[in-house]
């Protein structure tokens, strides 16, 4: 009996309408089975703690305050690279607001001579930058057309039957000088006459080198920052252990060698403005850098050591916002320019423009620029969050702060202290 209902269950074929039934329940349960899976998802039993806001801001107003309360004063006096001739050129009018100042740069048409003046109109205050315009040595403002000279003097107004125009109708100007395409000013908060000339270019002119490379960058740090590296030696076995090469900063370290002198009044009179520098990179080791050692190039590579030492930087500060380099290499010299230009007490502008002799080849000047560019960016970070100590907790080992800071303490005078600084915020 068992055996004839076995068989007739296999024969039975259910109905069409049973098939469909049990179909459609199928595909109904995964579906449901599917909604509520998504439904947990979406829902969540639980989460990890998420990571928190990154709360730092050091351009923060109150990070700022915190900044300002021990840093020197924003703007030293000196000599500082304003703009560059193409920014003059055809007529051109160039509107410059740095080192506390509202400015403007333009070059007569006859004498051909680059002028810097308050950017304001002495009569009621129109930018002269803003809508000016160059006729022939004098800039005329686009509000009344008054006309003022590169002394500052109003030459012109259209408008006056006045035979002579009175005395206090002028602005200030500012002592400037143009050398190798770029335009320099000088900055005194006593306003006196420049006490000293820049002359670190004129090798370079002597050379007969040339422009090859320019590069610009701005840094939200004291414009004191740069300069104060050349007392910290142990820095460059820290954040310039790394080569500073995309793709090879992680696998290859270098080791330094620095030496920095600070003038004295005895045996540098007249050159207090400078102070002097050298790195050399001593070598580079694979898989190493200054938390570990790596395998040494200069003793693993024959030629390295020659090859490494003949390369050597020396550095001049010739003031607080110029930095000349000269670069040795075995194939010739070339010379960079850094300039730093306070554009607000924590605003650096900073262009290096790279020279080198005739048959020196620009690739490999290229090459140079973009490793110094990056070397600069190791610093970056520290640079730009960082505070003053006026009191340093110095040990053993470290470098000659002390003397920097006399010799930055230099570029200081009575007035510095209070030129540029809005008493609200700086």
């Amino acid at each position: 009996m068992s055996s004839q209902l076995l068989d007739a269950l296999k024969q039975y074929t259910p109905p069409a309408n049973v098939v469909i039934l049990g179909t459609t329940y199928t595909v109904l349960s995964v579906a449901l089975s599917g909604l509520f899976s998504l439904i947990i998802v979406l829902w969540g039993w639980g989460c990890r703690t998420p990571k928190s806001p990154k709360t730092h801001d050091p351009r923060s107003a109150r990070y700022r305050a915190i900044r300002r309360k021990h840093f020197p004063p924003p703007y030293p006096n000196g000599w500082f690279h304003v703009c560059n001739a193409a920014d003059v050129a055809g007529g051109n009018i160039h509107s410059i607001s740095a080192l506390g100042l509202d400015l403007v740069a333009f070059r007569g048409q006859k004498t051909k001579e680059v002028a810097i003046l308050k950017a304001h109109c002495p009569h009621l205050g129109a930018h002269l930058g803003e809508g000016g315009e160059v006729i022939g040595d004098s800039v005329r403002c686009p509000f009344h057309g008054w006309e003022i000279d590169g002394t500052g003097s109003c030459t012109k107004i259209p408008y006056s039957k006045m035979q002579s125009i009175p005395s206090k109708c002028k602005t200030d100007t500012y002592a400037c000088r143009e050398i190798m395409g770029a335009i320099w000013m000088w900055f005194d908060a006593e306003g006196r006459d420049p006490l000293w000339e820049l002359d670190e270019y004129k090798d370079v002119q002597e050379k007969g080198m040339t422009l090859r490379v320019v590069k610009q960058n701005t840094f939200y740090q004291h414009i004191a920052e740069m300069c104060e590296n050349s007392a910290d030696p142990y820095h460059f076995q820290t954040l310039h252990a790394p080569l500073p090469i995309p793709g090879f900063s992680k696998v290859v370290g270098c080791q330094h060698r620095i030496t920095q002198k600070y003038p004295d009044k005895v045996s540098d009179a007249g050159q207090m403005h400078k102070c002097h520098f050298t790195e050399r990179m001593y070598d580079l080791e694979l898989l190493g850098g200054w938390r570990s050692p790596g395998i040494s190039l200069r003793g693993n590579v024959p030629l390295s050591a020659r090859i490494l030492d003949s390369i050597l930087t020396t550095v001049c500060f010739e003031g607080p916002g110029n930095i000349s380099f000269s670069i040795s290499t075995p194939i010739g010299e070339m010379r960079m320019f850094m300039t730093n230009l306070p554009l607000e007490p924590f605003k650096q502008h900073v262009e290096n423009h790279w020279f080198a002799p005739w048959y020196f080849p620009t690739f490999l000047v290229r090459i140079f620029a973009t490793l110094s560019a990056h070397a600069l960016e190791q610093d970056r970070q520290v640079w730009e969050n960082k505070v003053y100590r006026k009191q340093m907790n110095l040990v053993g080992g470290d470098g000659p702060f002390p003397a920097f800071r006399r010799y930055w303490a230099g570029h200081y005078s009575e007035s510095s202290e209070d030129v540029g600084k809005d008493p609200l915020d700086w």
